[in-house]
């Protein structure tokens, strides 16, 4: 079946050549082919010679690359669009792929018609060549505008996605809280208080975020202890003691082998919260700086909490009070530097343990 001859009404559905009058149209359209290509068929091939553009009828075109052994997507193109116009104009090589994203019709126009066409209409280039660094202005901002939007989605995503993961970081310490209902909300006031220690210690602002998500979860560990060990009312025998200490080693266990800072960070929490200064803490008996500071912030952290709260067996101690048995204990127990730096906190304490101060909402926990 023979093609119907192209006219050039047809051209002039491309804003790039309704510029050209009539009769340069008409001039083209006598030289232009229709062509037909089906869904996946190539239209031209990138680095072959440019010796035609194509301004699209009907279908989809897609413009692609190939990089690094993957086909990326560059531009897809749609009825009045043209493609090859570059190297058609400047007879470079092809800069790209066009293969018929769905099946399509073209019309063909040879380079040789488009010099014969500006040598008799010499401003038509003039005015080809304003319409085309339009175009191409307005899809350089698109593609700044879309790089935006997609950042934006991204990062929004990414956002979602931290909150997320940090509301399963804190439910699950509150999973292992909910097994000693005694304890309340001390996960959230013990790494409120471990992140402003941090602080006064001087780790950066993305290490005490770290560290005020990653501190829920030092006793995670305590999920492998038994509830008749965990929720025992007398003294713990020594073998109930062995299997208390190793929630420590559990704890590190269940949250080895992340690729997430705050998680990395909540094993080394969850695997030496209990190693003490003078070395008689558990389980490796680590001595001093050999303790990661982010442990010896927390075991400083936690045992403040737990003095000034009310647990079933005490009354709260007055925060004067707590401070004194942890300066007792400094150089033993605790490191000497964080209980001076506790100390140091004094006026802030309140707010601190009363939780008046800001914190993200995921690290909060739903009952904030």
């Amino acid at each position: 079946m023979t093609a119907a001859p192209v006219n050039g009404r047809e051209l002039a559905a491309s804003e790039l050549l309704a510029v050209l009058p009539a009769e340069a149209l008409d001039e083209l359209a006598a030289r232009g082919t229709r062509r037909r290509f089906s869904a996946g068929q190539t239209v031209f091939q990138e680095g072959e010679e440019s010796r035609s553009l194509h301004v699209v009828r009907e279908g989809t075109l897609d413009v692609v690359r190939d990089e690094d052994g993957h086909r990326a997507l560059l531009l897809r193109v749609h009825a009045g669009d043209v493609v090859g116009e570059l190297g058609a104009l400047d007879r470079r090589p092809r800069s790209a792929t066009v293969i018929a994203r769905a099946d399509s019709e073209t019309v063909e126009v040879d380079a040789g018609a488009l010099d014969e066409v500006f040598g008799r209409h010499p401003d038509v280039a003039r005015r080809m060549l304003g319409v085309l660094a339009r175009l191409l202005t307005q899809s350089r901002e698109a593609v700044v505008r879309d790089n935006w939007a997609l950042e934006r989605r991204v990062r929004e995503r990414t956002q979602d996605l931290r909150r997320s993961q940090l509301e399963i970081v804190f439910r699950l310490g509150q999973v292992v809280e909910s097994r000693d209902p005694a304890t309340g909300r001390h996960i959230t006031r013990m790494s409120r208080l471990s992140a402003r220690l941090a602080e006064a210690a001087g780790m950066s602002p993305d290490e005490c975020e770290a560290l005020l998500h990653a501190a829920p979860m030092h006793d995670v560990g305590k999920v492998g202890v038994p509830d008749s060990i965990l929720h025992k009312a007398g003294p713990l025998e020594a073998g109930e003691w062995d299997t208390m200490r190793r929630h420590t080693t559990i704890g590190a266990e269940i949250l080895s082998g992340s690729h997430s800072p705050v998680v990395r960070m909540a094993e080394v929490i969850a695997l030496t919260h209990h190693e003490r200064w003078d070395g008689s803490g558990y389980p490796r008996g680590l001595v001093g700086e050999e303790i990661p500071l982010v442990g010896r912030i927390c075991a400083v952290a936690d045992v403040f909490d737990a003095l000034v709260s009310d647990r079933p067996y005490k009354p709260a101690w007055p925060i004067d009070e707590a401070l004194a048995e942890l300066e007792r204990r400094a150089g033993t127990l605790f490191d000497p530097m964080l209980v001076e730096l506790l100390r140091g906190l004094h006026d802030e304490l309140p707010a601190i343990i009363a939780g008046d101060q800001s914190l993200p909402d995921a690290a909060l926990g739903p009952d904030h």
